[in-house]
């Protein structure tokens, strides 16, 4: 079973044969990944570094998820919003319990009420750094300091030593038919933390241990078919298109953005260079955001990939949600939206496939409508949010095996 201090990013394993815990250390230079002696102690609810570890999180093994992509390109308002379907959806709760963790119960609730009232889920701050300490794994510190970096103390710490951290959102997800559980912590990467891809790619500490990847890629992110977009705009969406900010990302600025992601995480985990990644070790796929604005363009996709134009003023249908649950059409729906994004940004299909070559695509709509210029909803109606969830959950045969 494999366990991940959220707080300092240790990674213990257990040992059945020894029935020890090893702590697994991932070298600063991204070097093989070597396994120290076992870590003995009955952890005592604290990682080989002193930090406490919640009984919920050693009873269960624990899934990183990374979602990646640009300021405002919607990844805080993404992962609420796909908590809440999974935990509200009727068809989901027939196969699966998801429920908070009780150390990210008050940060589930305040994003929660958001949600619910209809209001927008403020910027994420960039991280501080604290104490001074400027290990890092580049060198933007030595440059900028003009001064050698301090000497290397004799234990490994990581090369994010000195950066506040994100606090994750923990959820334990539970099939009802075997009744294992796994922990899912769902992590905002990169974005907000600095404006160059590289740099942000860096100072994300959980890229090194991820499970899984969420690229998350804006519907808007040509600007010559958000031009298009703004010709045929409702009452509805003219207000939120208007909004230049909201609709700031550039493909320029996000394929060097996933090429240094890459680059990060295979020198963290020790991965040639030449080889592309692939599951079982990382699992990716890529989310096209803010979907409901697909519906103003004319591709034969659309009607596939987006919500009907009258999404958000429709009532609530059957499925009212557009979730598909059915794994076959799950994968239709994202063929067709992999052919649309070739279609809208080539680039940035080229650059996953390049890296990520298993890299699927869903469309998702974290709210269903677009945002206000007081920051307000006229809705809250989630387009296929749990779908990439479903997908992401077949995935993990920890949750499989029957007890």
């Amino acid at each position: 079973m494999r366990t991940v201090c959220l707080n300092c990013l240790s990674e213990l394993k257990f040992d059945r044969a020894s029935k020890n815990w090893i702590w697994v250390i991932r070298q600063p230079n991204g070097h093989a990944a070597t396994k120290v002696a076992g870590y003995t102690a009955k952890l005592s609810q604290r990682c080989p570094n002193g930090c406490d570890i919640d009984e919920e999180t050693l009873n269960h093994p624990t899934k990183v998820i990374g979602f990646v992509g640009e300021s405002a390109s919607s990844k805080t308002h993404l992962i609420a919003s796909m908590i809440y379907s999974m935990m509200n959806d009727p068809v989901m709760s027939q196969d699966w319990s998801i429920i908070p963790s009780r150390k990210s119960v008050k940060q589930w609730s305040a994003l929660e009420n958001l949600l619910i009232n209809r209001r927008a889920i403020g910027a994420t701050e960039k991280r501080q750094f604290t104490g001074g300490q400027l290990q890092r794994m580049d060198a933007v510190a030595a440059n900028a300091m003009q001064r050698p970096m301090p000497p290397r103390p004799s234990t490994p710490v990581h090369p994010w030593s000195g950066l506040e951290q994100r606090a994750p959102i923990l959820v334990k997800a539970s099939s009802v038919h075997t009744r294992r559980t796994v922990n899912l912590a769902f992590v905002d990467v990169a974005g907000e933390d600095v404006a160059d891809g590289k740099t942000a790619a860096q100072v994300s500490p959980h890229l090194a241990v991820a499970d899984f990847l969420w690229f998350v890629v804006p519907s808007t992110l040509n600007k010559q078919y958000l031009a298009i977009m703004r010709e045929h705009a409702n009452d509805a969406n003219e207000e939120s298109l208007g909004n230049d900010v909201e609709h700031s990302q550039t493909v320029g600025r996000t394929v060097p953005m996933i090429d240094q992601i890459a680059t990060l995480w295979r020198e963290a985990n020790s991965y040639p260079v030449d080889l592309p990644i692939e599951p079982p070790r990382l699992h990716v796929s890529s989310i096209v955001a803010k979907s409901d604005l697909l519906s103003l363009l004319n591709f034969p996709e659309v009607s596939v990939v987006a919500p009907p134009a009258n999404w958000a003023d429709s009532p609530y249908s059957t499925n009212g949600s557009g979730n598909l649950y059915s794994r076959d059409q799950i994968d239709y729906r994202s063929d067709a939206t992999r052919s649309l994004v070739r279609k809208l940004f080539p680039q940035i299909d080229n650059t996953l496939a390049l890296h990520f070559p298993w890299n699927r695509y869903f469309p998702v709509s974290a709210v269903g409508c677009g945002k206000r210029a007081d920051n307000s909803y006229p809705v809250f109606k989630p387009y296929g949010a749990v779908d990439p969830m479903l997908y992401m959950l077949s995935l993990f045969e920890e949750l499989w095996i029957d007890r």
